[in-house]
């Protein structure tokens, strides 16, 4: 990786070496424009920002069609998206499966610096965007909690002082798409603004079973003042609601012919579920029928969603002349209810429980001061949240549960970084933040419900000929017992970096950043101690990076390298297993170690007038160094695991006898070894002023496993997605027409994070799946 990384920076710094090019021939060609981002808590332009960072500009969004987060992954080469209404995001193999309410991204989200802790709240915020920055690796010394993997900024468009004026945009597509976005930016005076933007979205699925369609509504409103010119404040709020029916997954093993994107509740994805039944049921030999009885098949889930969230926040910066004081107080309210069908009913909201909502409260304070010689900021940020979850799993008489709790976090962080420039071309950077992290699970149940073959701890199963009418709940814990579970996590953070400018226009820069994610606890019955919940440990990431950023050729070519290093401990990963109380369950656990490392080459050129170029490549090496763990045996067999299994020493419990699982040497889930993005655009002119853009790109990646079950058929091809537009833009008031087709040749991307294999039916295995081939027209205008 090294070798590689210095023989790019090589040829780098020949070219910044190489004579310049006539300023006729730099105007011809326009020049590439720079990207002022914030990731380190100052403006700055992004080829100045020594981290590694991806920067996407609002126009070139809607262009490409981002309304959803899953849109990104063909854009970021290392970024692997999946689970639509409830995005899991993995960056480099680092994420989190992120579907039941402890879920804990490794990638932090934000809005306009504001943390966005539950996944559900995420999609809705895609319209109106300045720009998205993904920066990837640790972040922790200057992000909110658990950004071990990385971090995606929505940075929104904000009001303008003295202007009136804002855009509207219509689209209409396959698969019945209707869309409408537009905002207006209205000035109050010449020291405020406000601003209005709102995006409607109407799609139907893109899967058999009606699932992975779009239905939304969103409206952000913001407010700036600047009352003296020392004092700014900006003020914002969100409300965005996902209908529809919602996510869905596809069959992996579905029958030869069968679409790609064959839903696993419809009528096909049943009959493949019956026939995957049939060859194998729980301990039973190949080729012997399941009792007819204990299953549901997948078409009968009753599929839907109804997800709400708002927020409000501010931002006041005081300018006091030394240095600058931010205050950003925020609250956000979040609603889930949903039922997913990943070959069992997961179904938060659903069988008449009361689903998921999330409170959430935070503030950040933070000193900084951006002089020429020491730029430093110092702050404290703090976060609450309160959760309550009621959900059921159903998959028939086998097993039909409720299960319910509340969950708190609290949590607390100083931190301060610095960057000092020791002479006009070296800079070096140290920073440093304590996180202490507080979480718990009260009032944890579990419940029954008839008639399912489930039995109480000493009791009978919760059938109608034993006493308990259909809908009525068993307890699946013992009389009296209490689960309620609490720990606090504390741990330092830190980064230290160097960074050095080759030419006024090369960077070189090298950084040592460590990432942390508190733990936390399962609502799963621990399998050896089965009085407390199934708890996990933090896991924590140290990463080395090395990078160069070049603008060559008279601002006509930009090349950005990247090297980096992540060693990856106690890694929490999620995967459906059996508890302690004999309950299928998605438990998260830790394993114990992986290596990351790679190289990242992102490119653009202005080759000619009207033309510009752009690859992202990313080589990735990943490895589970250490990945072992302790299961049930009654559950390993029908799971047919592709990990090593040996006996446990452990003494049986109540789910049976236990034993080793060991996954070390695979490579890390969504972790595919090649992955990028390549694309080209060229404007003609046309008369009158306005101009033809010709455009198209292919987003790529090489193979990979979808989900730690490590099957054979959990290993997805790799994929390589064409999609092309023509656009015509009029001379005046920003009018234009836009044709596209997206995923040209209808290649399936599969995602993951549909539940892998069934956890009772051997070889039946599922995972989420990207867009087919879609195209439509875009018209709009701006004011």
């Amino acid at each position: 990786m090294i070798k590689y990384l210095m023989s790019g920076s090589a040829l780098a710094i020949v070219l910044v070496a190489a004579p310049p090019v006539s300023a006729q021939q730099a105007a011809a060609a326009n020049g590439i424009g720079d990207v002022v981002v914030t990731a380190q808590r100052r403006e700055e332009s992004a080829q100045k920002a020594a981290l590694a960072i991806e920067v996407f500009k609002g126009d070139q969004l809607r262009q490409l069609g981002v309304v959803r987060v899953d849109d990104l992954t063909k854009l970021a080469p290392g970024l692997q998206i999946a689970g639509g209404s409830t995005p899991q995001i993995y960056i480099r193999g680092v994420g989190d499966f992120g579907v039941v309410a402890t879920a804990n991204p490794a990638v932090a989200t934000s809005l306009d610096g504001v943390g966005i802790n539950r996944p559900q709240a995420v999609p809705g915020n895609f319209f109106d965007l300045e720009r998205i920055e993904v920066l990837k690796g640790p972040q922790s010394t200057l992000y909110g909690r658990n950004a071990s993997g990385g971090a995606l900024n929505l940075i929104a468009v904000q009001p303008k002082f003295g202007q009136f004026g804002g855009y509207l945009e219509a689209g209409a597509g396959n698969h019945s798409l209707y869309s409408l976005e537009g905002a207006v930016n209205l000035p109050l005076g010449d020291k405020a603004a406000l601003r209005v933007s709102a995006q409607g979205v109407s799609r139907k699925g893109y899967i058999t079973d009606g699932t992975d369609d779009d239905k939304h509504e969103s409206v952000r409103v913001q407010a700036k003042f600047k009352p003296t010119d020392k004092l700014t404040i900006h003020t914002e709020g969100t409300y965005s609601h996902l209908g529809g029916i919602g996510s869905g997954v596809v069959v992996l093993t579905r029958a030869p012919g069968e679409s790609p994107w064959t839903g696993v509740a419809s009528a096909a994805g049943a009959a493949d579920y019956a026939n995957a039944a049939l060859q194998q049921f729980l301990h039973a030999p190949p080729g012997a029928a399941p009792p007819p009885a204990l299953f549901d098949t997948p078409d009968r889930s009753k599929l839907f969603q109804d997800i709400t969230s708002y927020s409000a926040n501010a931002q006041v910066d005081y300018d006091f002349g030394p240095a600058t004081l931010t205050l950003i107080p925020a609250y956000r309210r979040t609603t889930a209810k949903f039922g997913l069908q990943p070959s069992f009913l997961y179904s938060p909201g659903g069988d008449g429980t009361a689903g998921e909502t999330s409170d959430q409260y935070s503030m950040e304070a933070r000193l900084g001061h951006n002089g020429p010689k020491l730029k430093w900021v110092l702050g404290f940020y703090g976060l609450r949240e309160d959760q309550t979850t009621d959900f059921a799993v159903d998959t028939g008489l086998i097993q039909r549960i409720r299960v319910a709790s509340d969950l708190g976090t609290r949590a607390y962080a100083a931190f301060g970084q610095a960057t000092y420039s020791v002479t006009d071309a070296l800079r070096v950077t140290a920073g440093v933040r304590y996180t202490s992290d507080k979480r718990d699970q009260t009032h944890f149940q579990k419940f029954g419900i008839s008639p399912t073959v489930v039995a109480a701890p000493g009791g009978p199963p919760c059938l109608p000929v034993v006493g308990f009418p259909p809908g009525t709940q068993c307890n699946l814990l013992p009389p009296g017992a209490n689960y309620d579970s609490v720990a606090t996590f504390n741990r330092a953070t830190w980064k230290v970096g160097a960074e050095f400018d080759v030419a006024p226009q090369s960077l070189l820069f090298a950084n040592i950043s460590t990432g942390f994610k508190a733990g936390g606890f399962n609502q799963a019955v621990d399998l050896v101690d089965t009085t407390k919940t199934l708890a996990f440990s933090p896991e924590n990431l140290t990463a080395y990076t090395v990078g160069l950023k070049n603008r060559l050729l008279g601002n006509r070519l930009q090349i950005n390298l990247e090297g980096f290093y992540w060693d990856y401990k106690n890694l929490q990963l999620s995967a459906l297993a059996l508890d302690g109380s004999g309950n299928v369950s998605l438990e998260t656990q830790n394993a114990g170690k992986a290596r990351i490392y790679g190289i990242d080459v992102d490119i653009v050129a202005k080759p000619w007038s009207g033309a510009t170029v752009h690859a992202g490549i990313e080589q990735l090496h990943s490895r589970y160094i250490d990945f072992a763990y302790v299961q049930a045996g009654a559950f390993t067999n029908p799971l047919a695991t592709g990990c090593a299994v040996t006996p446990s020493s452990l003494t049986p419990g109540p789910a049976g006898p236990f034993v080793n699982i060991n996954c070390s040497g695979f490579q890390l889930v969504r972790a595919p070894s090649w992955s990028g993005s390549v694309g080209a655009e060229q404007k003609f002119n046309v008369g009158g002023g306005g101009n033809v853009a010709l455009a198209g790109d292919v987003g790529f990646a090489s193979s990979r496993f979808v989900n730690t079950d490590f099957v054979a058929g959990g290993h997805v091809k790799g994929y390589a997605v064409l999609s092309g537009s023509l656009t015509y833009n009029a001379p005046m008031n920003g009018i234009f027409v836009s044709g596209y087709v997206r995923n040209i040749t209808n290649t399936p991307i599969y995602a993951g994070g549909g539940g892998g294999e069934s956890p009772f039916i051997a070889g039946f295995l599922t995972t989420s799946i990207g867009a087919p081939r879609t195209y439509g027209v875009r018209v709009g205008a701006s004011f």
